[in-house]
């Protein structure tokens, strides 16, 4: 279970830059969760528990992170996948925070890194607490 709260204020912060985000990079939906599955801001919406996805994304990312080990101490700093209708990518906050975007379409929007980059630093910007917590799941 996450480790820090969010105070309303924060969570409000939270809620608005995710939004302008979102109408930005045209993602259908985007949350905001510790690695344990706890959902902290989702916006947009894409007709399903956010939980499962959040578990999953989580044991992704964690695969990916185990890889980049393997192949000589590569950072992975993001994972993607690309479907028949929809496309997904999920970037670290924090060592205990994940950002998934699911977006229509086959292919991620074009500098999806650049543009993820600065809402992560917008985020720790807002909520400090971010970066601030004790719990590092590997």
């Amino acid at each position: 279970m996450s480790d820090f709260s969010v105070y309303a204020e924060d969570a409000e912060k939270v809620k608005r830059l995710m939004l302008a985000y979102q109408a930005s990079v045209k993602a259908d939906y985007v949350v905001l969760c510790h690695r344990d599955g706890s959902i902290i801001a989702e916006v947009g919406s894409i007709g399903i528990d956010a939980t499962p996805l959040a578990v999953l994304s989580s044991a992704s990312f964690d695969s990916a992170k185990q890889f980049g080990l393997l192949l000589g101490g590569e950072d992975i700093q993001s994972v993607s996948y690309g479907g028949e209708s929809r496309s997904v990518y999920i970037s670290p906050v924090s060592d205990s925070l994940l950002l998934i975007q699911i977006f229509s379409g086959t292919k991620l929007p074009k500098r999806i890194e650049d543009f993820n980059r600065l809402l992560v630093e917008k985020l720790v910007e807002a909520v400090p607490a971010f970066t601030q917590n004790t719990s590092k799941l590997l």
